[in-house]
């Protein structure tokens, strides 16, 4: 009977420790995929970074991995134009914010 309650309250301490540290990661930011919505200030073509304004201005690096779409279709970085609304997944690392993918909803015609 010891080595079963034993058992019970080990397993149930590891599984506490593995959502503290999933609670640590998120808390940091790291690797923690978010979302924001917003209006796209600046595109740099040449930094590979969008600019969005959601709540306050936000900065977004754009890697060759960063999935960009509108009306489903894949665009470019190009394709995204100032003052489109803009959906972005991302991952924050410190102070930056890696887009995963971009999601052109509407904009200036």
């Amino acid at each position: 009977m010891n080595m079963k309650r034993f058992v019970i309250v080990a397993v149930s301490s590891l599984m506490l420790l593995g959502l503290s540290v999933v609670n640590v990661g998120a808390a940091e930011g790291k690797g923690v995929e978010q979302n924001k919505t917003g209006t796209v200030k600046k595109v740099d073509l040449d930094a590979k970074q969008v600019v969005v304004m959601a709540a306050r201005e936000l900065t977004f690096t754009v890697t060759d991995h960063t999935k960009i779409l509108q009306a489903g279709k894949p665009k470019q970085l190009a394709d995204i134009k100032v003052d489109a609304k803009v959906s972005v997944d991302y991952v924050k690392d410190g102070d930056t914010r890696t887009a995963r993918k971009i999601v052109i909803m509407a904009g200036k015609e």
